[in-house]
């Protein structure tokens, strides 16, 4: 009967002191506590876990296509722009993030990154007139992209795209890293971190239209097999 009760009394105390315990010095808040990673919902969280190792610190200045262009913004709708992040894109080093495509990020957290750079870096006011469309009506010319290009891109990158101040772009390694859509956007947006043109921004020539963006595509994608 003793040892009942004193075991009882060990129970009452240790549960009287469960509160104090929570507030042990050194002891974490519940708000500190790590928040379950596929809670985050953050943009500048996600952004820099998730795609500033590519696309750069401030969506600029990384290896791939910047997300701080408002001009590649203006042209590429959510649908395009969740997919990508979603399900990767193939041709390039973009990788598919949807837990459904085996990556870690959720639907809301996917929502997030697209809404955070729309907000951070988007601006609709910026598509002009007669801007060619993010997807190409049909294939283009690789005859008449040759030309273009000579026109249009070989003061940079050098004739036939060998080399130039720009540097190549009919390498292997270069172009492997792009698809024929990656190209278009590049062709279209420019690169306004490395001081690349966009489609209406070529010094000495006319604004490109969508058929002439699409015939140097099709003279880019040739130089794969080349």
């Amino acid at each position: 009967m003793i040892k009942r009760r004193l075991a009882l009394i060990i129970v009452a105390v240790a549960l009287s002191l469960l509160p104090a315990c929570a507030r042990m010095p050194g002891r974490p808040s519940p708000s500190a506590w790590s928040e379950n990673p596929s809670q985050v919902t953050d943009f500048v969280q996600l952004y820099a876990e998730n795609c500033a190792g590519c696309h750069g610190s401030n969506g600029q200045f990384g290896a791939a296509l910047p997300l701080n262009n408002p001009a590649y913004l203006a042209i590429v709708d959510d649908a395009s722009m969740r997919d990508a992040i979603a399900n990767g894109i193939a041709g390039t080093s973009m990788p598919a993030f949807a837990i459904a495509s085996g990556g870690i990020l959720t639907d809301d957290q996917i929502t997030a990154i697209v809404n955070g750079i729309r907000s951070h870096w988007g601006n609709p006011a910026v598509l002009a007139a007669g801007t060619p469309p993010y997807l190409a009506e049909g294939p283009g010319d690789a005859a008449s992209g040759a030309k273009l290009f000579g026109a249009y891109c070989a003061s940079c990158h050098g004739n036939g795209g060998t080399g130039g101040k720009a540097g190549a772009v009919t390498d292997g390694s270069f172009l492997a890293l792009y698809n024929d859509q990656s190209l278009r956007t590049l062709i279209i947006a420019g690169r306004p971190d490395l001081d690349h043109p966009g489609w209406h921004d070529y010094p000495g020539n006319v604004p490109l239209a969508s058929p002439q963006v699409s015939d140097l595509v099709a003279w880019l994608a040739a130089q794969r097999q080349s």
